[in-house]
């Protein structure tokens, strides 16, 4: 996935499904509730579902039952088609970099010399040459509909 950020191993645990009981078709399931998913407690990034068979029942938590998460893909969301299919590659490659983090760990992104660089506790993990990428890759956080308008205000002077 081309977002993949500081929530990298949260977003992967939450990227199973959990099928409990007689293996069902995707028709047989309904959805019970959902919620958005959240990382950091205020940024969205995807959607939870709870489905049941029969959502009227006394515990949801009761096989069978399906839990489904989605995520939302920022840079196919700010960039065009064609962009994005041209740079995936390149992204996938630099999001590859990416390690679990712990208490005061700190990822960088430094952009300068037509070149991005990703960095953690200011060792240097990856970078890509091109300003092309690195303003793609940017539009997570700063595209016209970036991973939160809230953040992006906030890092752009704008509360």
């Amino acid at each position: 996935m081309a977002t993949r950020s500081l929530t990298r191993s949260f977003l992967l645990s939450m990227a199973c499904l959990l099928v409990m009981g007689r293996p069902a078709q995707a028709d047989d399931w309904q959805q019970c509730h959902r919620s958005d998913v959240k990382a950091l407690r205020f940024i969205t990034v995807g959607e939870a579902r709870l489905l049941r068979q029969d959502c009227n029942v006394d515990d949801l938590l009761a096989a069978p039952m399906r839990l489904e998460f989605s995520y939302q893909n920022f840079l196919e969301k700010n960039l065009s088609d064609s962009e994005f299919e041209q740079l995936k590659p390149r992204f996938e490659r630099f999001n590859s970099h990416y390690q679990d983090i712990g208490d005061g760990d700190t990822y960088a992104m430094v952009y300068q010399d037509e070149q991005l660089q990703l960095l953690l506790n200011n060792d240097p993990l990856t970078s890509e040459q091109g300003a092309q990428f690195a303003e793609a890759y940017l539009t997570i956080w700063f595209g016209e509909k970036p991973y939160s308008s809230n953040l992006k205000q906030a890092l752009l002077g704008n509360p």
